[in-house]
């Protein structure tokens, strides 16, 4: 999500949608993009119109598209720092909440998946909004049931 653009909020019947494909796999063939609803409570949609922010990036952590002299490896660098950076704010907070296992944005991912499993979606729902590029990789993130399932399941028998 670090490369997002103006180009990728695309207006469609229901609302404003952010359309991007992962980058780790926007190359392989059959990956669908993931569209994400852009609603009221989303902070970042207050900050300015979509019509005034050219090519700049919306959520970028590259605010300006790169002059040609920059290197991919400079902008890969830059990324990079602000990753590590996204990941010492998320240790402060786990802290801060007395949370005590190493939060990253790995966590964050493999809860919302759980979450939304917890709750009857579809994997394949769950794989698209992961961005996976096939349901055995969501697969693999969704078979580790916690015992609440075990014991709810244990419950029917």
């Amino acid at each position: 999500m670090a490369m997002l653009t103006a180009a990728h909020i695309k207006q469609m019947e229901d609302g404003d949608y952010i359309v991007y494909k992962r980058q780790k796999i926007k190359r392989q063939k059959g990956v669908k993009p993931i569209s994400i609803k852009i609603t009221p409570c989303d902070p970042v949609t207050d900050r300015e119109p979509a019509s005034g922010l050219a090519d700049r990036g919306r959520f970028s952590c590259c605010r300006s598209s790169p002059a040609p002299a920059i290197r991919a490896s400079a902008l890969y660098m830059h990324i990079r720092t602000r990753y590590s950076k996204y990941q010492k704010y998320l240790r402060l907070l786990a802290e801060e909440l007395g949370i005590d296992f190493h939060l990253t944005s790995y966590v964050s991912r493999h809860t919302a998946a759980m979450t939304l499993q917890r709750n009857n979606i579809p994997r394949e729902v769950i794989s698209q909004m992961l961005g996976h590029a096939d349901l055995e990789t969501t697969n693999i993130y969704l078979d580790s049931f916690d015992n609440r399932v075990i014991n709810e399941a244990a419950k029917v028998l």
